[in-house]
């Protein structure tokens, strides 16, 4: 038993480790990119686009042979963003939505098709993650592209703008040192909760994508809960819903490739017969709830309700009740 809360410990810290050094290493890397002239704009763009928490914990899992348990961490992301983080936003702080392009969600919905169809043989071999590595660039060119014509998520951009411009007030001289400090702090914390979660799957025999589609996701990206309730109690109700699509994807796409080149991802037949079906549910009310334009109280905590059943199900799936 004492082990058992020495783990679920460790865990926990593992998570602490990975909030503070993503913060610390974005920073760093604006400070970096700055220097080098890079344009604030492209800056905000890796504000908006770049999730380390969830990126660093799967891809460690990849390395050390635990490739279903890191697939199903990047599908249990995109139900976790799309029910209980902004389901939680919502219910806290009901926020109206009308102007965030609704193409976006279409193109992931095409996103969420293409790895279904990549992963269809049990593998995402190195090719398939190739192929969506080449399809993140693609979405990205796109995405600066439009939004600089367009302008379409104006306040996402301006809040990321905002967000660098902080960034940049602090001495030159420590960027590196916040690059360095927190990529070794990222790499620490995911070895962390890895283990943590190691030691769940040995103490409890359940599959390891149903523990990554579960445990890893919900630990990786428990501050993206901050991160969608923050904008919604400012008022910022297109950055909740971007930080969201964005979010899904990075992990889907960008997350994905990198663990695939590292090692071959394993598709178990329990991801295509029940996850998938999930993350495609969770697409299709995103899609209903943009459309819409607002998302209410009762809809978010309609969200919240369906994700604990969605978690519930998972758990009974994986204990063979």
């Amino acid at each position: 038993m004492t082990g058992m809360y020495l783990d679920i410990g460790i865990l926990i810290i593992g998570v602490l480790f990975l909030i503070f050094a993503a913060k610390y290493l974005v920073e760093g890397l604006i400070g970096i990119a700055a220097r080098l002239a890079v344009p604030p704009f492209i800056l905000a763009m890796v504000i908006i686009s770049i999730d380390l928490e969830e990126f660093a914990p799967a891809v460690i899992g990849s390395y050390q042979h635990l490739t279903a348990l890191a697939f199903g961490s990047i599908l249990g992301t995109v139900v976790f963003l799309i029910l209980l983080a902004l389901g939680s936003a919502a219910a806290l702080f009901p926020i109206r939505h009308p102007d965030f392009p609704i193409k976006y969600i279409w193109l992931l919905g095409g996103v969420i098709l293409l790895v279904f169809l990549l992963s269809w043989d049990g593998e995402i071999s190195r090719p398939d993650g190739l192929i969506v590595l080449g399809a993140y660039a693609a979405f990205m060119a796109y995405l600066i592209t439009d939004l600089r014509r367009t302008r379409a998520a104006k306040e996402e951009i301006e809040e990321a703008e905002e967000e660098v411009a902080e960034i940049l007030k602090k001495p030159k001289w420590f960027f590196p040192l916040m690059f360095v400090g927190g990529l070794i702090g990222l790499v620490i914390g995911a070895l962390l909760v890895i283990h943590g979660v190691k030691a769940v799957l040995v103490m409890t025999g359940i599959d390891e994508t149903i523990l990554g589609l579960t445990l890893l996701a919900i630990a990786a990206n428990s501050v993206e809960l901050v991160e969608a309730i923050i904008p919604a109690q400012k008022g910022h109700p297109e950055v909740v819903i971007g930080n969201v699509a964005g979010s899904s994807f990075f992990q889907m796409l960008f997350t994905l490739g990198i663990c695939a080149l590292i090692r071959p991802l394993t598709v178990e037949t329990v991801a295509l017969e029940y996850f998938f079906p999930a993350v495609g549910l969770s697409w299709l009310i995103f899609l209903l709830i943009v459309w819409w334009g607002r998302t209410p109280r009762w809809l978010g905590v309609g969200l919240m309700s369906l994700y604990v059943l969605f978690v519930a199900g998972v758990i009974m799936l994986g204990l063979r009740i």
